[in-house]
């Protein structure tokens, strides 16, 4: 298919202007208006022949290029349809594989939580037969002393996780969450926490203690290992942040505070600290 250049258009065009001021000029014409049958009868029959020949000329170039333009046009069209297709083909690709993708993302975090899963069950039942081992033979068929032996060791492990907070002033309408940050950050800590009161509400003047949930075991030992800084703090010299226990152990620990609390009040000037759950009594010229 022969196509149309830029160059030839520029030269038709450029002809066609050359040639309607000529022919206004031939047969006497000032302004286009002036072009009339009327007007070009003054014109001479040679005039009038050559013009024609010369407009017949343009008119067929014309209808030549134009026939050529239609063509060009139709074949472009065609070729933005088969461009628009190759896009849309394209498009479709892409989120075929974005969903594959995804599909692998979703299998390998399905297979890693099944994994966990697994390797966890595993550890709670591995300790869980070691605490069976313990138990009377008879015990072992007992469904009730399965399910209890697994909680507690389900529980045990989530409380590596959290620390109880003992001597907290308790407030109405507190935000407890808030006060345990700023326990914290009084030994320099910020971390990430839940934190919410343990016990039932009282009318009269209580402390309860607070249960502070932490990201990790890691998180629990750095804030144990930095509380006896809070012995120096005036306004939470009496907070105390212990492990978190069982009810039994926490019940034994919250007797041992409230009885340190009393010794020191009682001997200011003796130090007075709990360790391995007794309480040790030292002069302060001993530090």
């Amino acid at each position: 298919m022969t196509t149309v250049n830029d160059k030839e258009l520029e030269d038709l065009l450029g002809k066609c202007s050359a040639w309607i001021p000529k022919a206004m000029e031939q047969v006497g014409c000032t302004a286009p208006n002036d072009v009339t049958s009327a007007f070009c009868k003054r014109a001479t029959k040679e005039t009038l022949a050559k013009l024609f020949a010369e407009s017949y000329y343009f008119v067929r170039s014309q209808a030549e290029k134009m026939k050529q333009l239609k063509a060009e046009l139709s074949s472009t069209k065609s070729q933005l349809i088969e461009n628009q297709k190759w896009v849309i083909s394209l498009q479709e690709r892409i989120i075929t594989e974005k969903e594959k993708k995804l599909e692998g993302v979703e299998t390998a975090v399905k297979t890693s939580v099944e994994i966990n899963l697994k390797e966890q069950f595993k550890s709670y039942s591995e300790a869980a037969a070691e605490n069976i081992m313990v138990c009377p033979s008879d015990g072992l068929a007992d469904p009730a002393t399965l399910k209890k032996v697994v909680k507690s060791v389900v529980q045990e492990e989530d409380r590596t996780r959290n620390v109880i907070i003992f001597g907290l002033a308790e407030e109405k309408n507190e935000n407890v969450s808030e006060q345990v940050h700023e326990v914290f950050a009084e030994i320099g800590l910020k971390p990430v926490l839940q934190a919410s009161r343990v016990g039932k509400t009282s009318n009269v003047q209580s402390k309860r203690p607070v249960k502070v949930s932490l990201s990790s075991a890691s998180t629990v030992y750095q804030i144990l290992s930095q509380v006896k800084k809070l012995r120096q703090s005036a306004k939470f010299k009496n907070v105390f942040v212990r492990p978190d226990r069982s009810e039994e152990e926490r019940a034994s620990d919250r007797l041992l505070v409230q009885e340190l609390v009393k010794k020191r009040e009682a001997e200011p000037g003796k130090v007075h600290y709990i360790r391995a759950g007794t309480i040790h009594t030292r002069d302060k010229t001993a530090e």
